[in-house]
């Protein structure tokens, strides 16, 4: 097949095209939208597949569907990086598209495109290749925690190498001692007394007592000791508190 392919990560573009070609597609690709357009305008012939990225333009002010049944071109497309897919793998929604959206202006023949989709979808969903590409990673769940918590995007920001998460996970953590370990974390380098600690619990709309705390971090540090794979410690000095990191 005659495939045209553009994206806005020339990178993959290229690896695109050299996967299919080497399949027996002849493939072209594009750097600039103006010239795909060009191109495609002045084809007696047109190719048999327009292969894009999601994002190279606008799709609430561009309909390339709406475009190419206006100018009579009778090309199919595809999003190779659609985000939002209406059916359970990719090869399924880009038929989908295809029909639904180009349907009344051209005749799409699928079983001669399953090769061709199939083997586009393997090289898009590899572990190799899919974290390049945009608009196909899965954001990272925010931990239900933080939802309320005021310093929600701080502590993501700042904090976000840190492994207090899988920490929680692996010990069953209570709510109340990831609590108050999410705070030795937040202000890690800073050696924090049992009262500096309370005061921050104040701020966020907590209350504790220095007893309380004293008590939660004595069973903060017992589950720190126990777990081999924690890389972080509570370090005690001159009755203070402090969230050291010390290995990656």
């Amino acid at each position: 097949m005659r495939l045209f392919i553009y994206s806005l990560q020339r990178e993959i573009t290229q690896i695109i095209s050299d996967h299919l070609s080497n399949e027996g597609h002849l493939c072209l690709t594009f750097d600039e939208q103006s010239h795909l357009y060009s191109t495609i305008k002045d084809l007696k012939k047109h190719p048999d597949l327009l292969i894009l990225d999601f994002r190279v333009f606008n799709h609430d002010t561009f309909n390339i569907f709406s475009y190419f049944e206006r100018s009579e071109i009778k090309l199919p497309v595809l999003f190779y990086n659609d985000p939002c897919l209406t059916r359970t793998t990719l090869v399924e929604h880009w038929k989908s598209q295809i029909d639904f959206l180009q349907g009344c202006y051209i005749d799409f023949d699928e079983e001669k495109y399953m090769p061709l989709f199939k083997s586009l979808q393997k090289l898009i969903e590899s572990k190799e290749f899919k974290p390049y590409i945009a608009l196909l990673q899965e954001p990272q769940p925010v931990p239900q925690e933080f939802i309320r918590d005021k310093y929600t995007l701080d502590y993501l920001q700042y904090n976000k190498d840190d492994s207090i998460l899988n920490f929680k996970e692996r010990n069953n953590l209570s709510n109340s001692l990831f609590y108050l370990l999410s705070i030795l974390q937040k202000n890690k380098g800073i050696s924090l007394s049992l009262k500096d600690i309370a005061e921050l619990y104040k701020k966020d709309d907590k209350k504790i007592t220095v007893e309380s705390l004293r008590v939660l971090i004595s069973k903060l540090k017992k589950a720190i000791r126990t777990d081999r794979d924690c890389n972080f410690l509570i370090n005690k000095e001159l009755n203070r508190y402090r969230f050291v990191k010390y290995k990656n």
